[in-house]
């Protein structure tokens, strides 16, 4: 395949409650990087008509009407609440899939989950310089050796504070960054066992290899508070950084 750079591939689609972007960055023959982002958006759509708790027929309804046993469900659904799980013993309950009324919600998994999982078909056809965001959370291949972006995938952090503002840029290489906080929906992030969102962050940024495990580890950081920057370090590969709600940017030295 021909790796040379040509003008870059863009795409953008409502996903998720969000908007999800692609880009691609590979001189590619014929259709391919066409057919490779139709695979893509397909992919995630698949994941949130499994897993969307504003579908009625989404399999976590189901389980969530009795009509559906856990046991029955599709390998993807017991993956993620696997993952799930495990996330909330690894956090002492601050990560939580069920509601306080009981019912399964994995949404604070699942976006990261699937971009990360969608996002394979790129690697799968031979396309090395792409990234996809979803809600401004990226999972990224490698950046273009040279152009733009030539030092890495240059990522704003978005300020919580003022909108369309940014309190951070990043250098990125392939890997990924995720974001949780209030700078896109408010503080819509709530600790399942007191059912009050925290107010010791206005944001948590981390960054590390999988959007899976980056996504999940921000929202449990801003649930746990003044210790969750440090309890992301705890997991090889990952660093975080938080926004306290008077703008102060705090780091964590390993």
């Amino acid at each position: 395949m021909n790796t040379s750079l040509a003008q870059p591939v863009r795409r953008s689609a409502p996903m998720m409650g969000s908007v999800a972007s692609i880009h691609v960055h590979d001189d590619a023959p014929g259709d391919l990087v066409d057919v490779v982002i139709a695979e893509v958006f397909a992919e995630l759509e698949q994941y949130e008509a499994m897993f969307s708790t504003f579908r009625m027929s989404s399999e976590i309804s189901r389980i969530n009407r009795s009509e559906l046993h856990l046991l029955d469900t599709s390998r993807e659904v017991i993956d993620v609440l696997d993952a799930c799980f495990f996330l909330e013993g690894a956090s002492d309950g601050a990560f939580s899939a069920r509601r306080n009324d009981g019912s399964l919600d994995p949404a604070g998994f699942v976006k990261g989950w699937a971009v990360e999982r969608a996002s394979r078909h790129f690697d799968a056809a031979g396309l090395k310089y792409w990234y996809v965001s979803l809600g401004g959370d990226m999972q990224m291949g490698d950046p273009p050796p040279n152009g733009d972006v030539r030092d890495g995938w240059q990522v704003g952090i978005a300020d919580p504070l003022h909108p369309g503002e940014v309190v951070a840029a990043l250098a990125m290489q392939r890997g990924a960054v995720a974001t949780s906080g209030s700078a896109e929906r408010g503080r819509h992030i709530i600790d399942q066992s007191s059912g009050v969102s925290n107010e010791y962050w206005s944001s948590i940024t981390v960054t590390g290899p999988s959007l899976t495990w980056a996504d999940a580890f921000a929202t449990t950081a801003f649930v746990i508070g003044e210790e969750g920057l440090t309890w992301v370090h705890r997991f090889e590969g990952y660093a975080a950084m938080g926004v306290r709600p008077d703008g102060t940017l705090v780091t964590v030295q390993r």
